[in-house]
């Protein structure tokens, strides 16, 4: 008895392309398809970052403040508090992001004027999220002009990073003297991500600034940034 062989195609971009490529399709046929292709596969990428992100969430530590400050004050007072430095915020956080394939870059711009410091999140299959927060220099403390970026960066690598992973840390953070940190630019950033979640959920209007119990200072907009995204990564999952 004869047993007719049929060759089963994926019914993906990746499967047709095959397809239309046997069939002799004409070169603009094939552009299509290869675009479809790419959009397929960003779309992929894009769901394994949000299931790489929930994953990071779920294990991520709250972070643990290990370096004391404390100095006097202008008006002869003491001021003294307990920070989590760049270094270990990275080294807390450095496990859960490897375990969830997540990994994190910086790119800076900076301007005779202003800064900028945006912190990118990637995933190993190529899916990539941001957070940006631009500032002036930190001339606070007799700074030199070198130090005065220094500060102002570092600074910044550190809320944005800890913003686009959305952790936070232990008790309520107090840095002291910050570099002037544009406010209008991070109210544009969360209404960004406000105005997709409302797109999905209606009823995330309560994450609104005007519904905010907390004061809308330049930390408190880094800390809702990163909830915000949270937030937006679990509808875009549940979506898809």
């Amino acid at each position: 008895m004869e047993t007719n062989e049929i060759t089963r195609i994926e019914a993906t971009p990746s499967g047709l392309l095959q397809q239309a490529i046997e069939k002799g399709l004409g070169v603009e046929e094939l552009s299509k398809l290869m675009d479809l292709q790419e959009r397929w596969e960003a779309n992929q990428a894009r769901k394994r970052f949000f299931e790489a992100f929930t994953e990071f969430q779920s294990h991520s530590p709250e972070i643990r403040k290990t370096k004391e400050v404390k100095f006097e004050t202008k008006t002869g007072g003491t001021t003294n508090y307990k920070y989590a430095p760049l270094s270990e915020i990275t080294n807390q956080i450095s496990k859960s992001l490897q375990d969830a394939n997540l990994s994190y870059r910086w790119e800076i711009q900076d301007n005779a004027t202003e800064i900028k410091v945006t912190c990118l999140i990637s995933h190993i299959e190529g899916h990539t999220e941001q957070t940006t927060m631009t500032a002036n220099p930190d001339i606070s403390g007799g700074k030199n002009a070198i130090q005065a970026r220094g500060s102002a960066i570092e600074y910044m690598k550190r809320y944005t990073l800890i913003g686009a992973l959305g952790i936070s840390t232990a008790d309520t953070d107090v840095d002291g003297k910050i570099p002037e940190v544009d406010m209008n630019k991070l109210h544009k950033d969360f209404m960004d991500v406000y105005n997709q979640i409302i797109i999905l959920d209606a009823t995330q209007s309560r994450i609104h600034p005007d519904n905010w119990k907390m004061e809308a200072t330049a930390k408190g907009y880094v800390k809702a940034i990163g909830e915000a995204r949270k937030i937006l990564f679990e509808l875009q999952n549940k979506k898809s």
